[in-house]
C-alpha cells in the first residue's frame, strides 16, 4: 500500500529564477519565469496538451553557449529546473527539478542542437499493474490509455507496468480509468522516498549532491543516474 508525506504549500510558487552551469567548453543558462506575467500561457500548456517545448513557451529555456567561439549553440523552451549538469563528453545537457507546480516534466535531456533526447515527469505515486491488470485497463479504459501513452506516463519494471497518473488535470482528462488506477496506487517504483507537497514540489532526488551520473554511447543516450532523497541511487534508463 502506498504512503507519502504530502506537505501543505503557504503559497503557490512564483518565481523568476536564472542560473548557469560551465564546463571546459559549454556555458549553459536556463531562466524560468513562474510569476503571473506569464500565468496566462503557462495555463494554457499545463490545460491541454502539457507540452512546454514549443514557441509559444515564453516562460522558461535553456541556451548553450559556445565558450570559445561565444556563438549560441541553441535556445530551447523547457520546464522551470532547479539543477543542470552536461555529460563528460559534453553532448548532452541535462536538468532536472523539484518545481511541480504547473511543470509537466521534473527532467529533461537535450544534444547539442536542442533537441530534447529524453524527458520525463516524477511523482511519489504510481499505479502498479500486472499483465492480467494491464490487460484489463487496456481493454476497458481505452481512452484514459491513450492519454496517458500519448504522455510517457506507463512505465515496464521487472515484469510490472507502472502509471504515473496523478498530475495536473490527469483526473479530468482520463475519469474512469483514473478511479480504476487509484485503486492500484503504489510509491513510486523509482524509489520509496519520494515525497510530495501539495501543489508546488516534489522530492525525488538529494538535493544537496543528486551525484547526477550521465552515460552515453556514440550517438546515443543510454542512462541517467542520480540519488534519492536518502541517499540511494536509482536509474533511468533511456529507450
Amino acid at each position: 500500500m502506498a504512503s507519502t508525506l504530502c506537505k501543505s504549500d503557504p503559497f503557490g510558487y512564483d518565481l523568476i529564477i536564472s542560473f548557469e552551469v560551465e564546463t571546459e567548453n559549454l556555458r549553459i543558462i536556463h531562466y524560468h519565469n513562474w510569476s503571473d506575467s506569464t500565468r496566462e500561457s503557462r495555463f494554457k500548456m499545463i490545460s491541454t496538451d502539457q507540452n512546454p517545448f514549443t514557441p509559444e513557451n515564453n516562460y522558461a529555456y535553456v541556451m548553450a553557449i559556445d565558450k570559445k567561439s561565444s556563438d549560441t549553440l541553441f535556445k530551447s523552451p523547457s520546464p522551470a529546473l532547479t539543477h543542470i549538469e552536461v555529460s563528460d563528453d559534453e553532448q548532452y545537457i541535462i536538468g532536472i527539478t523539484n518545481i511541480m507546480l504547473w511543470n509537466p516534466f521534473q527532467l529533461v535531456a537535450y544534444n547539442l542542437k536542442g533537441d530534447v533526447v529524453y524527458k520525463r515527469h516524477i511523482t511519489s505515486i504510481e499505479a502498479k499493474l500486472d499483465s492480467a491488470d494491464f490487460k484489463y485497463f487496456k481493454n476497458n479504459y481505452s481512452k484514459g490509455f491513450k492519454h496517458l501513452q500519448e504522455l510517457d506516463r506507463i512505465h515496464l519494471y521487472k515484469g510490472y507496468y507502472y502509471i504515473d497518473f496523478l498530475s495536473a488535470n490527469m483526473p479530468t482528462k482520463i475519469k474512469e480509468a483514473g478511479n480504476y488506477l487509484i485503486k492500484l496506487k503504489s510509491n513510486n517504483h523509482l524509489s520509496d522516498d519520494f515525497s510530495e507537497t501539495t501543489s508546488n514540489y516534489i522530492f525525488w532526488y538529494q538535493e544537496s549532491d543528486p551525484k547526477l551520473e550521465i552515460c552515453s554511447l556514440p550517438n546515443k543516450l543510454d542512462y541517467i543516474s542520480l540519488l534519492d532523497p536518502e541517499g540511494n541511487r536509482f536509474y533511468l534508463m533511456i529507450k
